[in-house]
């Protein structure tokens, strides 16, 4: 199963909160609302987690994320708003 876990620092404090693929493809595309801190860590994998970098912006709405060797570890779609 897909696991993500996201570190977000909110009014200077460390927020965490585990995700789905749905929801952390939801949490990216709405970073331009909320303005916040973050790192993302794929947790999929028993005993491992991995350090995930957003991609950036990409044609069509299409949110990447990948791993420290460049591979990449999730994509979805998110909004035009």
């Amino acid at each position: 199963m897909e696991k993500y876990l996201v570190q977000r620092i909110i009014d200077g404090e460390s927020h965490a909160e585990l995700m789905t693929k749905a929801a952390l493809i939801n949490y990216i595309d709405m970073d331009d609302c909320h303005g916040e801190d973050y790192k993302v860590f794929d947790m999929s994998e028993f005993g491992k987690v991995k350090e995930l970098e957003y991609v950036g912006w990409q044609p069509h709405c299409l949110i990447e994320l990948k791993d420290a060797n460049g591979n990449v570890v999730v994509s979805g779609y998110g909004t035009d708003h």
